[in-house]
């Protein structure tokens, strides 16, 4: 769970009602026991009494409507009045590899990838990663976790996006999506138009975006052989950030629920 120091805002869903996050194990029967850091939310921050109706969502589907039953010590108690509807996410699972870039830029992929729909990302390294295995970025999920609860709250998703511990490139590569694909600037053999015409539509797609200094050839044949189909995003070369964000319109577009 988020410390009270760090924490995500809590936003307001469809029916203007305040939105908390509550995970599965603190949802029993008829009540639910909201942690501290949402507690301080709704006692402290946006002054909420008992008797006011707020909605939670568990990260793994589930939402509800519930009512304010007391303040206990930094302890919040809500009465469940009404199982919600099921909130529309994507029906395509996407995964998203990600090479490990710099701090800023990892954290705003990790949130629009998550208001884009994935399903989970994985953080990888590889040849031309400037950030290496050593350090930092396994310390940095906790951080990517509640910038994703935080986006899910706002963009009015209610399943949490799994994020992987970093792996190397060997690992990224296995995967039993339906549908692999490399987005490797260096190839013009196909495009995405052209592959969407030439397959069904696949229940799960991986994708894989490179680092700042993209992947390697190497890297792309070692991709092809693991089963990745090798595509390009136009003639015009994109940071990372931009690039990441284009495939994932683009694969929610061609196979998922983006402009429907």
């Amino acid at each position: 769970m988020v410390s009270d120091k760090n924490q995500p805002s809590v936003t307001s869903g469809a029916s203007g009602r305040r939105r908390f996050f509550a995970a599965p194990e603190q949802i029993t029967g008829t009540e639910i026991q909201l942690s501290n850091s949402e507690s301080w939310h709704l006692a402290r921050v946006l002054r909420l009494g008992v008797g006011a109706r707020v909605e939670v969502f568990d990260g793994q589907g589930q939402e509800y409507e519930a009512e304010v039953l007391a303040l206990e010590s930094g302890q919040t108690r809500l009465q469940i009045i009404r199982k919600l509807p099921d909130r529309a996410d994507s029906s395509l699972a996407l995964t998203l590899g990600l090479a490990l870039a710099r701090a800023e830029t990892f954290d705003l992929v990790v949130r629009q990838a998550t208001e884009m729909g994935i399903s989970r990302l994985i953080p990888f390294y590889c040849e031309r990663s400037l950030v290496k295995p050593a350090g930092a970025p396994a310390s940095r999920q906790p951080r990517w976790q509640r910038l994703a609860l935080e986006t899910i709250k706002s963009c009015q998703r209610s399943r949490l996006p799994e994020i992987s511990p970093p792996q190397s490139f060997g690992e990224v590569l296995h995967g039993r999506e339906a549908l692999k694909i490399m987005f490797w600037e260096e190839t013009r053999q196909k495009s995405l138009k052209e592959l969407a015409n030439s397959i069904p539509p696949p229940a799960s797609v991986r994708i894989l975006i490179g680092p700042e200094g993209g992947f390697s050839a190497a890297e792309a044949d070692q991709a092809q052989a693991a089963g990745f189909t090798l595509l390009g995003l136009g003639p015009r070369r994109l940071k990372v950030e931009t690039a990441a964000l284009a495939a994932l319109a683009l694969i929610q577009y061609a196979w998922g629920d983006l402009a429907e």
